[in-house]
């Protein structure tokens, strides 16, 4: 029997069994039991199926085991017959599936309802699989969505249609196509939402279905969630209306926005049931975890215009809720603890032992429902109400779950707003670690006596550290997710009224710890994000509530609270009384307190418990992480920290107290006194610690956010009452824009006799705080721009505070010693930019100095004892502080000297109003102070004893230089010798005040044992003449140039110089040789001496500093001596003597130059330039010896040398030094030069360049470095007049401007760029050679092809060398420079003698450079198109001066070739397949006679279309035929191959590609290109014999269509759908017919 025999006769069987016959009936059974087992083999052929439907379908009303039967059936069959139940069939297979499901056995309408969802997520999988293939079934449909029809058939057609009546079905209304079926709502919700959750895809994907889902369920939607629909049915409704906001919102908006405003609505409390609420906030809960969504949402509602405001609604509705029940949450005056209300303690504890969190019934016996406050345990349920669809009733909620859920919606929205924003904050690139650096906490400030070396290493890590403000996401406009970043940053300023509100309700709500540190730390992040997006409202307000919440509530409270005002509002945290020392557990539940227990919270204390100790250390961390951006709102963080550190100070006096007192009553303490303590004492350290993170963060800071945040603590200091006998007017601890509220203070709440140690205790702290601030802003105070630096604010804080009678002793003395401590640190400090910066920073430290002690004695009336006492040891400190000043920088003090003189004056009393003039130091009619101040300030006074200097008589004065020596020489205090040095000069002065000539021919000159100038002759002894004397002085300074101190040796040096600076006109010139032997070469030879025994002896650590120390002196003494030189080279009467006396010079200058120290090389070149700089010219060389600076210069150049270890390796003020003077030897000497000069100074203009260091802070992309600009002004002045010269000079350019396209620069440390540079000598290109053509008449073809050369390289790195700068690209500037080369090179190419073949070659480079470029690298169309009009307008030109010159003989083939090649490569429009184009060994042609696969992939055209076919009609124009000269004709062989080539590639492109293609068109650009071509091939009349002729057939002018014709023939076939490029093709080959001749 046939299988088709079969399914006939079962079929017929099953007819026969609706009879009432049970034989037949059971016989039924077995037919259905034989389709089964036919359906499980996939036995049954295709065209029975309709059949077995309808017999099946007629069974289903049978009896219960003929339909499980059907229902064992319909899987196999919808799993092996799947593709063929399209159609009717598949109508039919769902009718059996809701016959089946409408059956009132449950088994049966169970399977039928899994059978039934089996059937449509197969119809929706088979329409998502099979949407873009071609559909087999004839069966279409058309359907209207909106204004638009969209056809549909096939599988598609099923699954709109199974859609469509499924909505319909749930809808309670007759579908359109399956009849007779039936679906319960929920159900259908649930089917609905299966489709929507697994097959979101094709959904989206078809409009029509989409149309569905608008027209037909949100509309049920709506209506089920209007009405009171039961809650299974609301909680499936609920379930869609998630899904679709989730997936479905931008296609549908205007739903969305009115499901959205639903769920809005229903959470008015009069609007839906608590289960409803709950649901609404469970979905909003769940569309807050995805922040995209929620963005989408306020993206597509709250800001745009006309929209519901979705969002801002949403949060208004979270804070009404969360104030709905202030009973149910706990609401109070600040957080506490829930307590669970219960009968009794064991009840209490088999809750807390056996409740399981988070269940509804775990302990319905001990817990109530309705339990006040929030936690975990009775606050929840373990299943959310939208995921209950087992239940046909709405749970029992506890009552604090709407306001659970309120809480989550508000963090969850806070903590995702952060969590987007805050990672932009960061800065992009990659920081470095930053040094860690540890020190020793000190308690007071560093005294002036300490100045070690670790002072130094703090100070010099500090000043490390960066101070970058964190970004602004706003800021960054170039970010791909910038339109995100401003939706967001919008969200926050909307939104933050509403959570704000809502916060601070849940901040006074009864909370258990898990979900309070949650929303702190939401409430936190969030504030954090208003803050580094510059919201200063939202931040301050934030900042205001986070501060109010970090103290107890009673601090605000006004007055002392009654016994009818609880203290605190619900279960509290176990704290110990600050005044009593009792444990309070007050309670909303507990019972009043008795009357004694009032008077206690009456006069308590308030006090911190961990809960306000966790959000001041919030607090602490938003003011570390906002600090750069806080502004005036710093006084939000300090004054909280203020009070709480006072509060926490009290309470640990309190724990002394009660912990004595319980060791005293029973000596004992009980184990959960101590437990508590412990616990908190944990938390106090996380705050100091965040505290002490706070204000070392303040390094950190730029000066604008620094100085704020000095201002507010100041503002506390200079706002205390003790300060101030006015008015008490407390500053504002909220945020300035909620000004009016006074600053809560704790001593409102303390009473009267503790008021006074309450404010000593706020200013110490101030004064505290201070000490760390300048600790770590040392390097910020020594700015010389006091502005903004925070000086003069610290300054004028500290001078009240110290000089406030009313303020204690102790803290006066306090503010006194954070002053002279800040005052010493910025002035004794070493390490500055400048020195002129550090005298700035020195000088007016002490003028604070000064003014410390001014405003001590300025107060009216008579001061008490303790007053004067007090004052007396603030005046000891000052001076103190100045005599440590004088020692560490007195040997360079310059300004200032006033200061310090009144203040070593101020230790006395003037009886006279008139002040002495500095330079007078007896005062007349004083009276001491005190003796302690007498002795402070003797030590100063002994450093600048010169007032007896006129009361000397003359026979005294070689006992005085003598003294001098000793005072200056001796090792036991720097100070002493620093200043003793500098009366020299006032003895000098004092000695030849009436002199007219200093004559030293006279005196004998004795040696040394080493050869040197004995310092002290005998005959200087014993004649007392004045030359004797200022020779005798000057010879003491000389030997203090061998001290082993460098600024010991530095102060004499310079009074030595400065004596003979100011005395040098009375030296007669015979007296000048005996001067420099006697004083200047000594002091040379003496740091040549001690170097070398420096570098033989190093230290015991084996370090050489003293080494560093003696070239810094040696700098010193070269820097006099040039001084002392340019001044008398610029003296006419010392001309004659000093050519003998400038070649020893120099040879000591060369002993110093080959130490290599970039100072020393800097100081001598400097030196050098300075004394030729006094030549006034050529006829003024007879006393310098030019030849010898030269050799000088040459052979050492400062690129190469060292610098000292402690200033840096920075050799460009070296380099600078030398350039300048080579400018003075080239305008002195450059005329005489010879090539081997010329060709070593160049040598040393391209190492100075190459070699030089990089400048901090700074690029050479747009601007010259100072030594790139001096080698470029040395290379204008070098001459080319000697032959040779001007080649050296075009290399050296060349070398120049190919240097920022080059690796091999000798220091590779250099972070140059050369770009600027490059530009630069590139510049010069033309100038010069246009200044050689004017000087020898015409151009040098080796000069040229030298530039052209240097242009190459930029050309030919046009788009693929992208640091270019601000202005013209390099490229750009070589081509326009390129074409003026070519302009004026013009006679070299058309002139009787033509270029050489190396200027040529460097031509098509340069042809080439312009018209190539890679554009894959550049985005900016517009920037293409203007490079490509620039080159094609170069090309233009080039091409007008090179053709037809290119054609001469001369010139060799092969470059004629490479420019037709560079043609040919750059007129290709398409890329061309690789096997179209000749392999290596082959012809040129070969490759067009290869065939391979075409392609069909689109091909991208060349960026620069324009310049391609502007080249590809060069190539045609070449070919063509011209006026028939030779050079013509040698072009057009050159260029015929490569034209054949060109138009051949397009043609086989198109006769290989288009055939696969069908009947797809060509792509326009490259039929626009292949009409193009053949245009061109038709106009064209080419030279005969620029084609190469394959045949013996002969044509006039058409040679080129002939040697094509096979491609054209071929192209033909290929075109017969394309009539344009049919006819286009005729016409070649009519042009082919018409030329051709046998």
């Amino acid at each position: 029997m046939t299988a088709q025999l079969l399914v006939s006769e079962l079929s017929t069987l099953l007819q026969e069994s609706k009879r009432k016959n049970p034989d037949l009936r059971a016989f039924a059974g077995n037919g259905i039991a034989g389709l089964q087992r036919l359906i499980v083999s996939n036995a049954l052929p295709q065209n029975t199926l309709a059949d077995i439907l309808d017999a099946i379908r007629d069974c289903a009303t049978l009896g219960l085991d003929i339909q499980l039967k059907v229902l064992q059936a319909l899987p196999s069959l919808l799993q092996n017959y799947a593709t063929s139940l399209t159609g009717s069939l598949l109508i039919s297979a769902f009718q059996v599936s809701f016959l089946l499901y409408g059956n009132k056995t449950a088994v049966v309408s169970n399977t039928a309802a899994a059978t039934l969802q089996q059937l449509v997520n197969s119809t929706l999988e088979k329409a998502a699989a099979g949407q873009n293939a071609a559909s087999e079934s004839n069966l279409a449909s058309e359907v209207s969505i909106g204004n638009e029809t969209v056809f549909i058939q096939g599988v598609l057609l099923d699954a709109y249609r199974t859609f469509d009546d499924l909505c319909l079905l749930t809808q309670g209304q007759k579908p359109k196509h399956i009849q007779g079926a039936f679906l319960s709502q929920n159900f259908g919700l649930e089917l609905i939402h299966s489709v929507l959750l697994n097959h979101i895809d094709i959904i989206l994907a078809r409009p029509e279905l989409v149309h569905v889902v608008r027209t037909r369920l949100m509309p049920l939607i709506i209506e089920i969630l209007s009405d009171k629909a039961p809650f299974p049915t609301t909680v499936r409704a609920m379930r869609l209306v998630q899904l679709i906001i989730s997936r479905l919102l931008l296609s549908l908006v205007s739903e969305c926005e009115i499901a959205l405003s639903l769920l809005n609505h229903m959470l008015d409390p009069d609007a839906a049931p608590a289960w409803k609420r709950a649901i609404c906030l469970e979905v909003y809960r769940n569309l807050h975890a995805d922040l995209s969504l929620i963005r989408s949402i306020y993206v597509q509602f709250d800001n745009a215009e006309g929209k519901r405001n979705i969002i801002r609604d949403h949060l208004g509705s979270l804070v009404h809720l969360a104030s709905e029940r202030p009973n149910i949450i706990g609401l109070g005056h600040q957080s506490s603890i829930p307590l669970v209300a219960t009968d009794d303690s064991s009840e209490q504890a088999a809750l807390q032992a056996g409740g399981l969190v988070g269940s509804i019934g775990a302990a319905v016996t001990t817990m109530s429902l309705d339990t006040p406050g929030i936690s975990n345990r009775w606050s929840t349920i373990k299943t959310a109400c939208i995921e209950q669809l087992d239940k046909s009733e709405a749970p029992a909620l506890p009552a604090t779950y709407i306001y659970s859920l309120v809480l989550t919606c508000l963090t969850i929205f806070e903590e995702g707003l952060a969590r987007f924003l805050l990672p932009f904050t960061a800065h992009v690139e990659e920081k470095a670690k930053r040094r860690q650096v540890k020190t020793t906490t000190e308690e007071t400030m560093i005294s002036p006596e300490d100045n070690g070396t670790q002072q130094e290493q703090l100070l010099e890590a500090r000043a490390t550290r960066s101070r970058k403000v964190p970004v602004n996401p706003l800021s960054l406009m170039d970010h791909p997710v910038y339109s995100q970043i401003c939706t967001s940053a919008h969200m926050v300023d909307q939104c933050w009224p509403a959570l704000l509100a809502a916060s601070s309700t849940f901040l006074n709500a009864s909370l258990d710890s898990e979900n309070f540190r949650i929303l702190v730390r939401s409430f936190q992040k969030f504030t954090q994000t208003a803050g580094v997006l510059n919201l200063s409202t939202p931040r301050d307000a934030f900042l205001t509530t986070l501060g109010k919440h970090a103290l107890p509530s009673t601090i605000f409270s006004k007055g002392i609270k009654t016994a009818s005002t609880p203290a605190l509002n619900g279960q509290q945290f176990p704290e110990v009384d600050s005044m009593t020392g009792s444990s309070r557990d007050a309670s909303p539940a507990q019972s009043k307190p008795s009357t004694k227990q009032n008077q206690s919270i009456e006069m308590a204390a308030p006090v911190m418990n961990s809960r306000h100790l966790l959000c001041l250390r919030a607090l602490l961390n938003l003011g570390i992480a906002l600090g750069p951006v806080l502004e005036k709102s710093w006084t939000i963080i300090i004054e909280t920290l203020q009070q709480a550190d006072l509060l926490l100070t009290a309470r640990g006096s309190a724990e002394r107290r009660q912990r004595k007192s319980k060791r005293r009553r029973d000596d004992s303490v009980s184990s959960e006194d101590l437990g508590n303590v412990e616990d908190l004492s944990l938390e106090i350290t996380a705050v100091e610690a965040a505290a002490s993170r706070l204000f070392e963060s303040t390094n950190e800071l730029t000066d604008e956010a620094f100085t704020d945040h000095l201002e507010c603590l100041c503002r506390l200091l200079r706002d205390d009452p003790l300060m101030d006998q006015s008015q008490k007017m407390p500053s504002a601890m909220l945020s300035p824009s909620m000004g009016g509220r006074k600053r809560p203070k704790v001593r409102s709440v303390l009473d009267t006799s503790a008021e006074s140690s309450t404010a000593s205790h706020e200013n110490a702290f101030v004064l505290e705080k201070l000490r760390i601030i300048i600790k770590c802003n040392i390097t910020r105070l020594m700015q010389t721009e006091t502005e903004h630096n925070g000086w003069a604010l610290l300054v004028t804080t500290l001078m009240d505070a110290l000089s406030s009678t009313e303020m204690p002793p102790t803290l006066r003395t306090a503010a006194a010693n954070t002053l002279d401590g800040m005052l010493v640190l910025v002035a004794v400090f070493r390490d500055f930019p400048t020195e002129d910066m550090s005298q700035i920073v020195r000088a007016r430290s002490l003028s604070s100095l000064l003014y410390q002690i001014t405003i001590l004695y300025q107060s009216s009336g008579q001061p008490s004892r303790s007053s004067q006492q007090c004052e007396l040891e603030i005046h000891g400190l000052a001076l103190e502080a100045l005599r440590a000043i004088l020692e560490q920088c007195g040997d360079t003090l310059s300004q200032g000297w006033n200061e310090v003189f009144a203040v070593i004056l101020s230790a006395f009393e003037r009886t006279h109003g008139e002040e002495p003039d500095p330079p007078s130091y007896t005062v007349p009619n004083v009276q001491a102070r005190s003796s302690t101040l007498v002795r402070s300030s003797f030590g100063s006074l002994q450093l600048i004893c010169s007032d007896f200097l006129s009361s000397l008589p003359h026979s005294s004065l070689p006992q005085l230089l003598d003294t001098l020596y000793c005072f200056s020489a001796q090792d036991h205090d720097l100070n002493i010798s620093l200043t003793t040095a500098t009366f020299f000069r006032t003895t000098s002065e004092y000695l030849l005040r009436e002199s007219e000539d200093i004559g030293l021919d006279s005196i004998s000159s004795g040696k040394d044992s080493n050869g040197l100038p004995d310092t002290l002759p005998a005959m200087l002894l014993e004649d007392a003449s004045t030359p004797s004397l200022w020779l005798m002085l000057l010879l003491q300074l000389v030997k203090l140039t061998r001290d082993r101190r460098a600024e010991v040796r530095h102060s004499a040096s310079h009074t030595i110089f400065r004596i003979v600076d100011a005395h040098g006109d009375l030296v007669s010139p015979s007296s000048l040789p005996r001067l420099f032997g006697s004083v200047m070469k000594p002091i040379l030879s003496i740091n040549v001496e001690m170097h070398a025994q420096a570098y033989d002896h190093p230290d015991k650590d084996g370090n050489f500093a003293l080494i560093d120390e003696w070239n810094d002196t040696a700098v010193v003494v070269i820097e006099g001596l040039s001084k002392l030189f340019s001044q008398w080279l610029d003296t006419p009467k010392f001309r004659g003597e000093l050519f003998a006396m400038l070649c020893d010079l120099l040879e000591q200058l060369q002993t110093y130059l080959e130490r290599r120290v970039l100072a020393i090389s800097k100081t001598v070149f400097r030196g050098i330039s300075d004394m030729l700089a006094e030549v006034e010219d050529r006829t003024h060389m007879e006393s310098v010896p030019i030849l010898s600076i030269w050799q000088l210069w040459i052979g050492h150049n400062p690129a190469s040398h060292r610098s000292t270890s402690q200033k840096g390796s920075d050799n460009n003020h070296a380099l600078l030094a030398y350039l300048y003077c080579l400018g003075q030897l080239l305008r002195l000497g450059g005329q005489t030069l010879g090539l081997d000069i010329i060709k070593s100074t160049l040598e040393q203009l391209q190492a100075s360049v190459a070699q030089a260091t990089a400048l901090a802070y700074s690029t050479d992309v747009d601007t010259l470095t100072p030594v790139q600009k001096a080698v470029l002004d040395s290379l204008k002045m070098i001459p080319v007049t000697v032959q040779g010269a001007d080649r050296l000079v075009v290399d050296t350019l060349s070398s120049l401007v190919t240097m920022a396209y080059r690796q091999d620069i000798p220091n590779s440390e250099s972070q140059h760029s050369y770009i600027a540079l490059s530009k630069a000598s590139i510049a010069l290109l033309v100038p010069f050679l246009n200044d050689r053509v004017k000087q020898i008449g015409y151009p040098d073809s080796l000069l040229v092809t030298a530039l052209l050369s240097a242009l190459d390289i930029p050309l030919h790195l046009k788009y693929k060398w992208r640091r270019d700068g601000r202005d013209q690209p390099p490229w750009k500037k070589a081509t326009s420079t390129a074409v003026e080369i070519f302009q004026l090179s013009k006679p070299i190419m058309t002139g009787p003698n033509p270029a050489e073949f190396s200027f040529w070659e460097g031509a098509v480079s340069i042809i080439d450079g312009i018209v190539a470029a890679d554009c894959s690298a550049i985005v900016d169309e517009d920037k293409i198109q203007d490079d490509e009009a620039f080159d094609i307008e170069a090309f233009s030109t080039l091409r007008g001066l090179i053709i037809p010159s290119l054609g001469l003989k001369s010139i060799p083939e092969l470059i004629r070739r490479r420019f037709c090649q560079s043609l040919l490569k750059n007129s290709l429009i398409h890329e061309p397949h690789v096997d179209d184009l000749a392999w290596p060994g082959e012809d040129l042609l070969d490759g067009l006679d290869r065939d391979h696969f075409g392609r069909v992939n689109r091909l991208p055209p060349s960026a620069r279309s324009k310049m391609s076919y502007m080249l590809l009609d060069e190539l045609f124009d070449l070919v063509a035929v011209h006026d028939g000269s030779p050079e013509r004709v040698r072009l057009s062989q050159a260029a015929g191959p490569y034209l054949i080539l060109r138009t051949g590639l397009t043609l086989k492109t198109y006769i290989l590609d288009q055939p696969l293609r069908g009947r797809m068109p060509q792509p326009p650009s490259q039929k626009d290109e292949m009409l193009y071509v053949l245009k061109k091939l038709v106009e064209l009349r080419s030279v005969p014999e620029a084609i190469p002729a394959s045949t013996k057939i002969t044509s006039g002018n058409k040679g080129h269509l002939y040697r094509l014709y096979s491609l054209i023939l071929r192209a033909l076939k290929a075109a017969w759908r394309d009539e344009v490029m049919t006819n286009a093709l005729r016409e070649v080959l009519e042009a082919v017919g018409d030329d051709f001749e046998a």
